[in-house]
């Protein structure tokens, strides 16, 4: 039973700090112009204002991906 807590306080803990993406829509703009996702760490509302003021105009939430093909601001800035 004591794994049984352990393990879900481990996953839903991490789970609600996990790294997370906004995607951003075309008319975004500073950092964010021309990126396709804004990549953050923490809470969904955090990454929110963190996005918002990297110049991320909101489109919808994703989780942060890693593929080459795709260009993204924020905590993995990468054209």
């Amino acid at each position: 039973m004591k794994r049984w807590v352990l393990m879900l306080a481990m996953t839903f803990g991490a789970a609600a700090f996990a790294d997370g993406a906004i995607i951003c829509k075309s008319d975004s703009t500073n950092e964010c112009k021309d990126r396709q996702y804004c990549c953050y760490q923490g809470s969904e509302s955090d990454g929110d204002k963190y996005c918002k003021a990297k110049g991320c105009v909101r489109g919808g939430t994703s989780s942060c991906p890693t593929a080459a093909n795709v260009s993204s601001c924020g905590t993995r800035d990468k054209k």
